[in-house]
């Protein structure tokens, strides 16, 4: 009974949403950074990231009420993410690794309505596949690219948390927050190896819907 009831809510929610659905262009800036494990001690307490200013551009399809409410919202995105890094060893002394994914973002939506203003706020989960990736050492001026073990290697997951305002139910500007979950795994001669990650990245977004 109560999978018969959720399929018709399903069904109901399909049917209902696409009246009010929407695409729209996202552009943002991403101020990434990485948390970093490594197996050897002495690297960890060494080796500092700071964050890393990327891009994030692509479209979104909203589906949301007209007024006020709950919907949804769903995007694909070319999103760059890494972390700055300097190593106080010596080893290391100055760099950057970026990582180009593509990435799809599946959040609810929830919006309040005041005239032609709105503010809203979004939950969800996402997920990425890394296109490409490299480091760049700042001091001997070279670019090495990342080889990853295999193709789940090249993926990413984790979750998304967000706010912003909306003027004339066209225009929004927002800020978002994505944590990553699960640990990247990439080798170099210039990073530590083994060096593992997690993304995680707060973002300033304009999103203009048709």
């Amino acid at each position: 009974m109560r999978k018969k009831i959720s399929y018709l809510l399903f069904a109901l929610l399909a049917c209902g949403l696409p009246a009010f659905a929407q695409f729209g262009i996202k552009a943002g800036v991403n101020m990434a950074n990485e948390i970093k494990l490594s197996g050897r001690q002495e690297i960890l307490n060494s080796f500092n990231s700071s964050n890393l200013t990327g891009y994030q551009l692509g479209v979104v399809y909203q589906a949301m009420p007209k007024k006020s409410g709950l919907g949804l919202e769903i995007g694909a995105l070319l999103s760059q993410k890494g972390s700055a890094f300097d190593d106080s060893t010596g080893t290391i002394k100055q760099g950057y690794n970026e990582l180009n994914y593509l990435e799809i973002p599946l959040n609810l939506r929830y919006r309040l309505c005041f005239g032609f203003l709105g503010i809203y706020g979004i939950a969800g989960i996402y997920g990425g596949y890394a296109l490409s990736s490299h480091v760049v050492d700042e001091v001997l001026n070279t670019t090495q690219d990342e080889t990853f073990a295999s193709f789940a290697d090249h993926l990413d997951y984790g979750y998304n948390l967000g706010a912003g305002i909306e003027l004339f139910k066209k225009i929004q500007l927002g800020g978002t927050w994505t944590q990553g979950i699960k640990s990247i795994t990439y080798s170099n001669s210039i990073l530590p190896t083994p060096t593992l990650a997690t993304n995680r990245v707060f973002s300033v977004n304009l999103v203009y819907i048709f």
